[in-house]
């Protein structure tokens, strides 16, 4: 039989009823609520601690500039010649757009350049929101309700406490929440 990887027991029942009580949680069970939190995440916290997480986010941006260096001298040198060569000379110069963005972009160009894997997390996390609270996350009027972004920052710092070696919990700060909220 194969065991399967199990999470710590992140959101708890004083959590959990803190986050029903302030964000007037239709289904305020405790137990439902941190189960529901808990398939929300699961994805992403397993995938966030099987990747190399062993570069901090300034490492990290240090192999990025390097990367763009040499991603913006390829595409040069590429530039103007016959096919496939030119196309590459444009994909690689994306590519070193994209990173740029990352690494010294604002807050939004850095919520655009984010992975598949955060914005399925944000989605995710709107199906959670729609499902226990009656304030929905777009209104009729297709606006934001930003009660769904500060909750979802709620449940970041609460994770990073019980995971502190995943840095996307931990650098997570509400601006940046509000954008990834925006984007999608």
């Amino acid at each position: 039989m194969t065991s399967t990887f199990k999470l710590k027991n992140i959101f708890d029942e004083k959590f959990c009823d803190h986050l029903s009580k302030k964000y007037k949680f239709v289904n305020s069970v405790s137990k439902k609520i941190s189960e529901s939190l808990e398939k929300t995440y699961t994805d992403f916290i397993i995938l966030i601690l099987s990747e190399n997480n062993t570069y901090s986010i300034d490492e990290r941006n240090k192999l990025y500039k390097e990367a763009i260096f040499n991603l913006d001298h390829t595409s040069k040198l590429l530039k103007g010649m016959p096919h496939p060569a030119s196309s590459m000379s444009y994909k690689l110069l994306k590519m070193s757009e994209t990173l740029k963005k990352v690494t010294s972009g604002n807050k939004k160009g850095k919520s655009k350049a984010n992975r598949f894997i955060e914005k399925n997390l944000i989605r995710k996390f709107i199906i959670f929101w729609d499902q226990h609270s009656d304030e929905k996350f777009l209104s009729t009027e297709e606006k934001i309700n930003y009660k769904t972004c500060e909750c979802f920052y709620e449940c970041s710092k609460k994770i990073s406490q019980v995971y502190p070696e995943i840095e996307w919990f931990k650098v997570c700060e509400m601006d940046f929440v509000e954008s990834l909220f925006e984007n999608i």
